[in-house]
């Protein structure tokens, strides 16, 4: 991991604190998990370039290329 430094305001940082001791965890697991629900949430949905590259015989494929490969595809490897 990487350490960097943010602004908070007083009132946000008091917040994230009770939270964290109210959860048993710490202000930085908060911050952590927020972000990664954050970044999830609003996060630019790729085009996969690769649809449609051959063929399978079954038009669902065709139509539902999209939410097939991103059922498939990991964001953790890129996609």
């Amino acid at each position: 991991m990487t350490r960097t430094t943010i602004l908070l305001d007083h009132d946000l940082l008091l917040e994230v604190k009770q939270l964290a001791r109210a959860s048993g965890t710490t202000a930085t697991n908060v911050i952590r998990e927020a972000l990664k629900s954050y970044l999830e949430k609003n996060r630019p949905r790729r085009k996969l370039s690769f649809t449609g590259a051959g063929r399978s015989g079954r038009r669902s494929v065709a139509r539902d290329a999209e939410k097939i490969l991103r059922s498939k595809a990991s964001r953790r490897e890129g996609w």
